[in-house]
């Protein structure tokens, strides 16, 4: 048996519990959260899960790998032998949420429509791109960039925030913007779409 299986058998024995895990007690439901995290720890200290919220379908179970590559392959890798679980939507990475979306962090709120972005394209990594965004005001500060990033990896999601972006910058939004082709940032997930589809055609 993989290591993979073993997570698996031991989220199996867990899951009841999880689904029902409203019903717990403070203290109990973090021992219950906090015995699943050490034995996703077990199999990658890299990875972390989110437990959706219930819903007449049941609830989503998502790894994450918080957007370091280095990890990526031991969440390909659960996601490859992940069985089927009744009421259970198993997800690999964060999943893209796409538009109108607000992204809160350490105190900054910032709102996909009310951003722009330019997309940079580099001739030597064709397969890459870099985002550059727009605000109208902007605050000299790494936990109001972190935000502006964040929302574009809940845009677009963590597997293409991650491996499709190479580069990426938060400007003060140009008067002439439009001259300057920013687009709305709601445009992103449309365009991330075409570019993924437009390289494969090229492959």
């Amino acid at each position: 048996m993989t290591e993979a299986e073993k997570f698996w058998q031991e989220f199996e024995i867990a899951k009841d519990t999880l689904m029902d895990i409203d019903s717990l007690s403070e203290e109990q439901a973090d021992k219950v959260m906090l015995d699943m995290d050490n034995k996703l720890k077990k199999y990658s200290k890299g990875l972390d899960f989110i437990l959706g919220d219930l819903t007449s379908k049941g609830r989503s179970f998502t790894i994450t790998a918080n957007g370091d590559k280095e990890y990526f392959p031991f969440v390909e890798e659960l996601m490859d032998n992940a069985p089927e679980f009744n009421l259970w939507s198993i997800e690999g990475f964060l999943q893209p949420e796409g538009k109108h979306l607000t992204m809160r962090y350490n105190g900054y709120i910032l709102r996909s429509g009310e951003l722009f972005f330019v997309p940079l394209e580099n001739e030597e990594q064709k397969d890459k791109i870099g985002i550059r965004v727009g605000a109208k005001k902007i605050v000299d500060n790494e936990d109001f960039e972190i935000c502006a990033y964040l929302l574009v990896e809940k845009m677009i999601g963590e597997y293409y925030a991650t491996t499709l972006i190479e580069y990426f910058d938060l400007v003060t939004l140009p008067e002439n913007y439009k001259e300057e082709n920013f687009m709305p940032l709601d445009n992103l997930p449309d365009y991330v779409a075409w570019f993924v589809q437009n390289r494969k055609q090229k492959a």
